[in-house]
């Protein structure tokens, strides 16, 4: 909910009891979510701090999946500073371990974070495979945050190549989704997606950026990946 702050004094709390009863699954998990609350905060040494030690004591236990959400904690660190040439070997990591796992909800998360970075670095078509699996994942589990998500990126993607208008339409049609479901962006995302966005206002111009926005908000959930499907393979 964007409350930071206020997570923050919970998850401390929540670590002191989980080191005190030596429960370490649990305080490695606390530091994972102080990492990001403090990413949300915009307290970078905090951030860096927790999700380190997060992904160090997720290895000690000998998790894969633990150890896989960490390293996505600190791999989005990276990304949060800038950092895409540390972020990316860290996310495709992840995608290892989920696809060792048969875990199909990570391996989305892992693309769809991979997706970012490729748009990052100006390489959509690298990004456009990564989108379409995880529109794939979303319908096969019926997974309506992946889903978003993937919608989202999608709008950010159509921005780094000029399409304005698709960016718009997909743009109103992922904060709808998010009216609907209150599922709303963690920072890193939030912080890929804004200035993408603002792009594509600035050249479509208020006027015409709303009444895109408008027609994306009309679409149902259902609607949206598909036409985001036939964006990602250029049939739009």
């Amino acid at each position: 909910m964007g409350s930071y702050d206020e997570a923050i004094k919970c998850l401390r709390e929540s670590l002191a009891i989980a080191r005190e009863l030596a429960e370490f699954r649990r305080a490695e998990a606390c530091l994972q979510l102080l990492g990001l609350a403090s990413l949300g905060c915009g307290d970078m040494t905090a951030a860096r701090g927790f999700l380190e030690e997060a992904v160090v004591q997720a290895r000690e236990q000998g998790n894969r999946r633990e150890i896989a959400a960490a390293m996505n904690g600190l791999a989005q660190f990276h990304r949060a500073a800038g950092e895409l040439g540390a972020a990316q070997p860290l996310y495709e990591e992840v995608l290892r371990l989920a696809l060792e796992m048969a875990d199909v909800d990570i391996v989305a998360i892992a693309k769809l974070n991979l997706a970012m970075v490729a748009v990052c670095q100006g390489a959509s078509d690298r990004a456009r495979p990564m989108l379409l699996d995880a529109i794939a994942i979303a319908l096969d589990v019926g997974s309506r945050p992946t889903g978003q998500s993937a919608v989202e990126v999608t709008a950010g993607m159509a921005a780094s190549i000029e399409r304005w208008e698709s960016s718009a339409r997909f743009f109103g049609a992922a904060e709808a989704q998010s009216a609907e479901t209150g599922l709303h962006r963690d920072p890193t995302d939030e912080a890929f997606l804004a200035p993408l966005i603002a792009s594509a206002r600035n050249a479509l111009g208020p006027d015409h950026f709303g009444i895109a926005e408008a027609t994306g908000s009309a679409l149902s959930y259902e609607a949206a990946l598909r036409e985001a499907v036939e964006f990602l393979k250029g049939k739009d």
